[in-house]
Order: C-alpha cells, then structure tokens, then sequence
C-alpha cells in the first residue's frame, strides 16, 4: 500500500470511530468532518492503486444527497447524519451503494429496537445513584443515526468494498 494511501485509509478509519463518538455523547457530526472526508477524495482518486468509477460514484452521492433532503426535510434524520451519509456514499461507490445502504438500514434499525429497549427496561437501573441519564438514554430524545452510518461504513473499509482504498 501506498504511503499515503495508508494514511488515508488511517484517516477514513479515525474519522469513523470519532463521529461514533461525538454522535452518541453529543448528537452532533461537526461539519469539517464531512468536508474533510470529501476533500480527501480526490486525493485518494489520484493514490489509488486502480481505476475507480468515480463519475458513477459522484452519480450515488447525488442520489443519496436526493433522498437525504427528502428525509431531512421530513425531520426523519439530522443534517449531519444526511451529510455523513452522503460523503459516505461517494467513498463506496456505485457498485457497493445498495449494499452499504441495506447495511446503514439494519444497523439503524437494530439500533433503534436496542434504544427503545434500552431506554425503557435498562434506564431507570442507570438512574438509580441520581446523575442524569446520558442523552442517548433519556426518553424521546432521537436516534443518533451516524452511528448506523459509521458502522456501516466501517464494515465496508473491512470487507474491501472501498474502490479508492482497495
């Protein structure tokens, strides 16, 4: 590998594993995080070992962004979780698109079950010693999808499914 293809592919890793972080304690996925995975593509384009369909990758993005402001415009997702997903969506290419949003789709949901579960049954022990509940517990608070985002994203780096990295 590369050099800085190592780098890179360190980069899209980190950046994962901290909107998984900020996600959950923060609800927020800050905005130069997004930006900055999408100016790290054209980077990654011109470091790759092989040719990678970006046009077509641009084409999903454009998709996912599509259907992304239909959601957000319905208040089903946040603008982070929109714009994560669609960053994310050009890194996986058109060729892994369906795959990676099948991906987002159960994990969201199995993260959804898992907080109305675990909000419901699994609070009230947490809330025993009288500190407040962390926000991901609390009761009517919404899903922080970017962890179903990040994820998905993270098994697709492990599988190989990122043309660019490959």
């Amino acid at each position: 590998m590369v050099p800085g293809m190592f780098i890179i592919t360190v980069y899209l890793l980190f950046s994962m594993l901290l909107v998984l972080w900020l996600d959950t304690t923060r609800y927020i996925i800050p905005n130069w995080l997004s930006g900055s995975l999408l100016a790290l593509y054209p980077i990654a384009l011109l470091l790759a070992r092989h040719p990678v369909d970006w046009q077509l990758a641009l084409a999903g993005m454009f998709f996912v962004l599509a259907i992304g402001y239909f959601i957000f415009s319905r208040r089903w997702m946040g603008g982070g979780d929109i714009k994560l997903i669609t960053v994310a969506s050009l890194w996986v290419g058109w060729q892994n698109l369906v795959e990676y949003l099948f991906d987002v789709t159960l994990l969201g949901g199995a993260l959804s079950v898992a907080l109305l579960f675990g909000r419901k049954w699994g609070a009230p022990y947490l809330q025993r010693d009288g500190k407040p509940l962390p926000r991901i517990l609390r009761n009517g608070e919404p899903v922080p999808y970017g962890i179903a985002i990040a994820v998905g994203f993270l098994i697709m780096v492990w599988l190989g499914k990122i043309p660019a990295i490959r």
